[in-house]
């Protein structure tokens, strides 16, 4: 969000907990006064805070890590409770070095983020530490600075959960790998928006594309062929499009290149849920899917052909490719989705049937799966096989059965359709063609009584 100078205190609306959301509407109200260092120093009570907060958090969640350094924390305050004057210095200490802890022991924020908040502890040590300044002269931060400092403070921390790094890639791969993750992109959207990856760190965005796709591809791994990852990966480049499109291009580009062949079907099946990546894989990946579409095993290519038909370049292969499918590749084939893809290649296979046998296998598994998709001719073409190819249709039970959904459609009259029929050695089955019998309408009372009498 880019925020106006009028509208400053949208920031603290941004806070994730109440206390930090206190603590840094302080900070503005010392802004709003033109007191910029107060509104520094207070800034940075509020990021030491809210650190505190979120390592306290992670020790109640059983973080190891959180759980020791909270309980020195813990100890530091009771030496000074006690007035032990070494529980302050190590009070001091832990406060001068909580950024390195937080960002070291739990990833909460990556090298950029540290840099601002490193400059912003700088910058509050010279607004409270007079013995800083030389000539007795204040230091006097521009309205620039301690805005700037406001912002960080909340984007980098404030406004974002206590896990980041390891620990949210992690969250996120127990997300992902439920059996209830969503498979829709949309409503994976949802999820993830709740999820760490609704206010990323840009190191955080990347490792998790990263493990998406790397982990798809590689045997093992909790997440290799999961059908979840390909809805993350969509809705992830919904949320995020224009840091996510050049992370997928070039990862999944190095995927393609490397991957050993047993895993290159998983690769392109990624490729078939972001087939705008296509344009910016490199030559070498290109001609590899290209290869891939004409070569591989039948099993290996069929869940892909939809998705590969996405993409012009490839749609010639494509469809070369399945006029060469067998009886049982294609009914593969419709299955996985690819009905209008596959409907040439399914009149071709109809029309060289040799028995009724044959013709029943044909019908069912090919033919008729593909009837919401057949236009009028692809039907005409069907009822003149017979006659015109020699396809051993007549008398096969599965093709009275077709003949039936004919007759129910909207694409033939019945004297056309009986006509047809008949042209094509079909005549028996003129019966299936015509309309069922209209049910009489109810005679008037009077000529009802009169009828039985």
């Amino acid at each position: 969000m880019i925020e106006n100078i009028s509208d400053i205190e949208i920031l603290a609306l941004q806070c994730r907990s109440e206390n930090s959301k206190l603590y840094i509407e302080e900070a503005i109200r010392c802004y709003r006064a033109g007191a910029y260092r107060a509104s520094i120093v207070s800034t940075w009570i509020a990021v030491v805070f809210d650190l505190v907060d979120k390592i306290r958090e992670l020790s109640v969640n059983g973080d190891a890590a959180a759980t020791t350094i909270h309980t020195r924390f813990e100890s530091y305050l009771a030496q000074i409770d006690a007035g032990n004057e070494q529980g302050i210095k190590s009070a001091l200490e832990f406060e001068r070095t909580i950024l390195k802890t937080c960002r070291d022991s739990f990833q909460l924020f990556d090298q950029h983020q540290f840099t601002d908040l490193d400059r912003l502890r700088d910058d509050r040590h010279r607004c409270a530490h007079p013995s800083f300044q030389r000539m007795g002269q204040p230091y006097q931060p521009s309205p620039e600075q301690a805005r700037l400092h406001l912002r960080n403070a909340v984007h980098h921390v404030l406004a974002l959960p206590p896990i980041q790094g390891k620990a949210a890639l992690t969250t996120l791969r127990t997300l992902i790998t439920s059996q209830y993750f969503p498979l829709d992109a949309e409503k994976a959207a949802v999820q993830l928006r709740a999820s760490p990856l609704g206010r990323p760190t840009p190191s955080l965005l990347r490792g998790f594309i990263d493990m998406l796709i790397f982990d798809f591809v590689t045997e093992g791994r909790d997440l290799f062929g999961k059908k979840q990852v390909c809805a993350a990966l969509a809705a992830t480049f919904a949320i995020f499009p224009g840091e996510v499109e050049p992370r997928v291009t070039q990862q999944l580009g190095k995927v393609i290149i490397e991957v050993p062949d047993q895993q290159l079907p998983f690769a392109i099946t990624l490729l078939t849920h972001v087939i705008w990546a296509w344009d910016g894989l490199s030559m070498q990946a290109r001609d590899k899917v290209n290869h891939f579409t004409q070569h591989s095993a039948a099993p290996d290519v069929i869940p892909c052909l939809h998705g590969l038909h996405r993409i012009p370049s490839l749609q010639t292969a494509i469809e070369a490719r399945i006029c060469q499918f067998s009886a049982d590749e294609l009914a593969a084939a419709i299955v996985s989705g690819a009905e209008l893809l596959t409907r040439p290649r399914a009149l071709e296979i109809l029309s060289e049937v040799k028995s009724w046998n044959q013709a029943n296998d044909v019908m069912t598994r090919i033919i008729l799966p593909l009837f919401d998709v057949m236009t009028k001719d692809d039907l005409t073409r069907i009822i003149q096989m017979p006659r015109l190819t020699g396809a051993d249709l007549i008398g096969a039970h599965a093709f009275s059965t077709f003949i039936k959904k004919v007759a129910a459609s909207d694409h033939f009259e019945t004297r056309e359709l009986c006509l047809l029929l008949e042209e094509n050695g079909a005549g028996y089955l003129t019966a299936f063609a015509q309309p069922p019998e209209a049910t009489p309408p109810p005679l008037p009372q009077d000529q009802a009584n009169t009828a039985q009498i």
